[in-house]
């Protein structure tokens, strides 16, 4: 009996030969409503100006409505060339996206390397059916993968492919938008940042048509019959308006329709945004520990906000358009906050915290006194040219003085350290209060640093490395005992490291002492 022919195995294609997918043809619409309408916004800025300078309307129509026009047709020229050169393919291992245009690229990301996925769709967008989507890795990169922009049903399925049961699971809610907490948004620093910036603002447009002096001369001729000692407060009160219209606006247009929910693998669920919609999902798997932030403003009102610290999300600095936030909680009541940090740590806040020794204190006076002598000298420039303006000098010392002090003992009640069976904490700050709950088991490794000024004091700054959030989380101005229990909480995995005690003072040498990294001791599976 003759041997039976092998049967042919089913033709289906690997998975490195799936199909290349296209964006989506309307993400040109989008960008070009979005270009136009900020155009038009300026426009309408220069086209007064124009106007001022006695330009004649047919022209102003020309150049203002010309210019809307070639930028909108530039942009759109762009968004077809994007289009036409990015592709993206999604298999059972990665996820790639190619871009051929003079020369190729290619990124391409595991897929059990995505922690976080996040949707985000701007008005148009919305408007349009349309979606971006954004990829964050586990390697504590924050956003590196970006697809802009997919059909919102296309987006919605790649979002539930990638994260899996997570994408579709229950969840329970922590916290819902409650307008009530609109009052806590001007309570900032950035309020009066804001208001000058807008004045400053001004002042630049009209030196776009060369009219900064006919502008000075009028608000001369206008308030130039008011006393400075009340001009001078109706300016900053009106930058502190200016100031709180603009944090309310960007208050209600980041935090509409917010959403804090939970899965049951302790993952969170992000839903907030009101001009751009965003979705965003934290893997639980590599939440690292929570920030509290209370700047000054903010803690005189019993406010704070929270922010995650988790792999693949770090702090919103560098490229603030592809970074992904980690904001969980807008400025709200501190309550909020801390009930929101205790379901997800598993544990409530500490509120009394181990405090630091007087060296730490008295290194913040000096400082004080520092800042002090360093804003009183150009104080005295007035005074030694004509000696009836001494009082400014005077009036200077006694406000920097008193302000400076009043920081500086708030600074110093601030510094705290904590390290309980699971997390350790770490607080610092007084005009940018906040306090790092970190993960033990998340912690990679604690690196130790003195200054001269700190080694003479006995003191030093721990920085523990972590994969989430920004990397690296400061606590300064430690003594020695307290170091090596702060280093130490790591766990056994660091026993092999110890070494004998330091000496009295010395903060540098002792069983604290920790690599700047995980070292070969560290064994632990997962991601960190």
């Amino acid at each position: 009996m003759s041997a039976s022919a092998p049967i042919p195995a089913p033709d289906v294609p690997p998975a490195s030969e799936q199909p290349w997918q296209r964006l989506d043809v309307r993400t040109i619409l989008a960008s070009v409503l979005v270009l136009a309408a900020v155009l038009l916004g300026i426009g309408v800025v220069v086209a007064i100006g124009m106007l001022l300078l006695g330009v004649g309307p047919g022209w102003v129509l020309l150049w203002v409505g010309g210019g809307v026009t070639v930028l909108s047709a530039l942009v759109a020229l762009v968004e077809w060339i994007r289009l036409r050169t990015t592709t993206y393919r999604l298999d059972g291992t990665r996820i790639e996206r190619r871009v051929r245009f003079l020369g190729s690229s290619r990124t391409s990301l595991a897929r059990d390397r995505i922690r976080n996925v996040e949707l985000s769709a701007d008005l148009f967008q919305r408007r349009l059916g349309i979606a971006e989507v954004k990829l964050a890795t586990a390697d504590g990169g924050g956003e590196r993968f970006h697809l802009q922009a997919l059909d919102r049903a296309v987006a919605d399925a790649l979002r539930i492919e990638l994260l899996g049961e997570r994408a579709t699971a229950e969840t329970g809610t922590l916290a819902t938008i409650d307008w009530g907490w609109l009052r806590y948004a001007p309570v900032s620093l950035t309020t009066g940042a804001i208001g000058v910036a807008a004045y400053g603002a001004v002042f630049q447009v009209f030196d776009w048509f060369a009219a900064v002096p006919a502008l000075i001369a009028w608000i001369a001729q206008t308030f130039g019959a008011f006393p400075l000692i009340l001009l001078i407060p109706a300016l900053i009160l009106g930058a502190v308006v200016l100031g709180a219209v603009a944090t309310l606006a960007l208050y209600v247009e980041g935090w509409w329709g917010y959403r804090l929910g939970r899965h049951r693998d302790a993952s969170l669920d992000l839903h907030r945004g009101l001009l751009v919609s965003r979705s965003t999902v934290f893997d639980g798997d590599r939440l690292r520990g929570l920030t509290l932030h209370e700047p000054l403003g903010l803690r005189r009102v019993g406010g704070a906000r929270l922010d995650v610290i988790a792999v693949g999300v770090k702090a919103p600095e560098g490229d603030q358009k592809n970074a992904q936030s980690p904001a969980l909680v807008p400025a709200s009541p501190r309550a909020v906050g801390a009930g929101v940090a205790a379901t997800v740590l598993g544990a409530a806040l500490p509120e009394e915290l181990s405090s630091h020794p007087p060296a730490a204190r008295r290194k913040r006076f000096l400082r004080a006194g520092m800042l002090t002598a360093a804003g009183t000298v150009p104080a005295v420039i007035p005074a030694l040219l004509r000696p009836s303006l001494w009082w400014i000098p005077v009036l200077t010392v006694l406000v920097l003085a008193a302000l400076t002090a009043v920081l500086a003992l708030d600074n110093a009640r601030g510094l705290g350290h904590l390290v309980t069976e699971r997390h350790v904490v770490l607080r610092k700050g007084s005009l940018f209060r906040r306090t790092d709950v970190m993960d033990r088991e998340g912690v990679l490794g604690w690196n130790l640093t003195r200054s001269p000024f700190q080694r003479r004091s006995g003191l030093g700054t721990v920085v523990a490395t972590s994969a989430g959030g920004s990397g690296a989380f400061h606590l300064p101005d430690v003594a020695a005992e307290q170091a090596r229990e702060v280093m130490g909480s790591a766990g056994r995995v660091w026993e092999h490291l110890q070494v004998g005690a330091p000496a009295a003072g010395d903060v540098s040498a002792g069983a604290g002492r920790r690599p700047p990294s995980a070292g070969p001791g560290d064994a632990a599976p997962r991601d960190r």
